[in-house]
């Protein structure tokens, strides 16, 4: 089925139309929120508000931009969302004292945590800035060009240039192992090495 007439149909509420189109945008979606949101579980919830904003959403649909777009702008909103939310979460105080003597209230939460930070890059990825994780993640994950992360964003292309280089001397500098020390000068004697 031809996306075009998939929309049209779909923003006629069609409900074949809108779950096809779900299906085939699914992905991309996923893709968005789980770069951003590194909590499996915080990252699922985020694809399920793009989700839902997407069907609210479709009959306003003006088609100013491209439905991939308007669908990318929607998870990179539900993503920066529940980051936010996951931050002001309070986190109960018997978690606390047992995270910090190295357990968890539920001992598979260690091994999902592990599973989903294993690479060096996710885990700098999620260190880095939600403003230039945002643009690493449209460009790299979704493979948008510079206008596009900026009409996703909303922000002007140098803007997105910006955050781009920002964000990848960020990753650099995560991602190099410190030097160690070099062995010049005196001993702690005195004496030269």
């Amino acid at each position: 089925m031809q996306t075009d007439d998939l929309l049209t149909r779909a923003r006629r509420g069609e409900s074949d139309a809108v779950e096809a189109l779900l299906r085939e945008y699914y992905d991309l979606i996923h893709a968005v929120c789980h770069r951003m949101v590194h909590n499996p579980d915080s990252a699922d919830d985020a694809v399920q508000n793009a989700l839902i904003a997407v069907v609210k959403g479709l009959p306003r649909f003006d088609g100013r931009s491209s439905i991939s777009t308007w669908m990318y702008r929607i998870a990179t909103n539900c993503a920066i969302d529940e980051i936010r939310r996951t931050q002001r979460r309070p986190v109960p105080m018997a978690d606390e004292g047992l995270a910090a003597r190295g357990g968890s209230v539920d001992p598979t939460d260690d091994l999902a945590a592990h599973l989903d930070q294993q690479s060096q890059l996710t885990a700098a990825l999620g260190r880095v800035p939600e403003e230039f994780r945002t643009a690493l993640v449209l460009r790299y994950v979704a493979d948008l060009d510079y206008a596009e992360i900026a009409e996703v964003l909303d922000v002007p292309v140098g803007t997105v240039r910006s955050r781009l280089s920002r964000g990848r001397h960020l990753m650099a500098e995560m991602l190099t192992p410190p030097t160690p020390p070099t062995m010049t000068g005196n001993s702690p004697t005195g004496e030269p090495r």
